[in-house]
């Protein structure tokens, strides 16, 4: 999620040009740019785990996995966030430099600070994208995932799996994903996870 820091009104022209001059990353909204906050350990290392998982599922097609540094631009919503893991498997991103667009699936790794960013206005930001198949949100600090599937309707499903042992599937329209909590959660100590969200919580005012 954003950080507090509200800079002045930019086009998206040049809030691209002016964030390549920048030491920290950006999230741009409607004209306005916000500062990025940092993620914790657990956080980091549940980002990676799904990319390398989401890479092996991707390897020899199409499809690219993006990680927290690369752009994702919404037209629609006039907004460029930096998802934690996306996929995106179009001939036109594959064109792209500064930011993609036609996202697949997108992973948001939760945490107390950015829960709310991240359903809310992000999430509605997101399914603007045409495109777009699946949003995957996953806890940090216990094993649970939840993936919001669109159906050919367009209509958006929750599908949910908790505990170390379990698969939660996610299948669309260019191929069918999974996420084994296992896999997920590697190396990753609940507990050390906890405190660090406890701490953020405390100091942005929140509840863990």
């Amino acid at each position: 999620m954003s950080a507090g820091l509200s800079q002045p009104r930019f086009t998206y022209a040049d809030y691209l040009a002016w964030e390549e001059t920048q030491t920290e990353r950006h999230e741009y909204i409607g004209g306005e740019v916000f500062a990025m906050a940092g993620g914790s350990t657990a956080h980091n290392i549940i980002s990676l785990n799904i990319a390398m998982a989401l890479r092996t599922q991707t390897r020899c097609t199409p499809c690219r996995v993006y990680m927290a540094d690369v752009k994702l631009y919404v037209q629609a919503a006039d907004a460029s966030y930096y998802p934690d893991v996306f996929v995106t498997c179009s001939t036109a991103d594959a064109a792209r430099t500064h930011a993609q667009e036609d996202a697949l699936l997108i992973v948001e790794v939760l945490s107390p600070s950015t829960e709310g960013h991240d359903r809310g206005d992000k999430f509605a930001a997101y399914r603007l994208i045409p495109g777009l198949q699946a949003v995957v949100f996953v806890a940090q600090d216990k094993p649970h995932i939840e993936a919001f599937i669109r159906n050919a309707e367009g209509t958006w499903t929750l599908y949910e799996a908790s505990g170390i042992d379990a698969t939660l599937a996610c299948p669309t329209t260019e191929r069918a994903f999974s996420f084994a909590l296992a896999e997920v959660y590697a190396e990753v100590d609940f507990s050390a996870a906890q405190a660090e969200a406890e701490a953020a919580a405390a100091s942005s005012g929140t509840s863990a």
